[in-house]
């Protein structure tokens, strides 16, 4: 490959762009368009999404399912949302499940999470998990940066980089580049955007950012950077 593309880590739009590779996020029982070598998927169940037992331990059945296929890299979105109102218990049940998926079948675990850090975290040390965990849509402060980014845990920054008040401008200041991923969720524009926003941010230049991206994703993702 001549060219690095740049990395979607988060979407939840199907659009495929010649110098990008994107992981798009669907939830448990939807289509998978076909594979171009470029669109790649994560699927799980959302703390949104979740209901009784029995329906969420159907739809752990679907996710699970739909990690056996080849174009499926990450296990998520999943996590932990207190301003849901979904029940919180179930809540942490349902993600544990799909924390446990993501070291059995060896791939990064993407995150949503909303005021429950100390809890994803409590999770994170009594499993130990060997695969990474991102924090998708990062907007948290530099102390917890800090404190999270001395576990096997990565960020994820999208269009929080456009907000002069955003946390997440002081955080990916913070973080060393091995440590950053971008996403276009909840972003209208294209991931080449936020890059560019973000190399501004960082000092330094899209090209650069670009490799070091790259190199990460190839580090937590080797099976699907093999077919290229």
């Amino acid at each position: 490959m001549n060219l690095i593309p740049y990395i979607d880590i988060h979407t939840h739009s199907s659009r495929a762009e010649a110098d990008s590779i994107s992981v798009q996020n669907i939830y448990p029982g939807e289509g998978f368009a076909a594979f171009s070598g470029r669109n790649f998927y994560s699927v799980g169940l959302h703390p949104w999404h979740i209901s009784t037992p029995k329906e969420n331990n159907d739809a752990l059945q679907m996710v699970e399912d739909a990690l056996e296929l080849d174009h499926t890299i990450f296990v998520g979105e999943a996590g932990l949302d207190k301003l849901s109102d979904n029940d919180f218990k179930e809540q942490i049940r349902v993600f544990e499940a799909q924390a446990y998926m993501a070291e059995e079948y060896n791939y990064p675990l993407i995150i949503h999470c909303v005021k429950a850090y100390n809890e994803i975290m409590e999770v994170n040390k009594r499993m130990n998990p060997a695969m990474p965990w991102i924090f998708h849509g990062y907007n948290g402060s530099t102390e917890l940066t800090k404190q999270l980014a001395k576990k096997n845990v990565l960020f994820s920054f999208g269009i929080n980089l456009f907000n002069n008040n955003s946390k997440a401008i002081h955080s990916i200041r913070h973080l060393p580049f091995e440590k950053i991923l971008f996403e276009t969720d909840e972003f209208d524009g294209g991931v080449d955007q936020i890059y560019q926003q973000a190399a501004i941010l960082k000092g330094t230049s899209v090209e650069f950012l670009k490799k070091e991206v790259w190199d990460t994703f190839s580090r937590i993702e080797k099976s699907a950077l093999s077919r290229f």
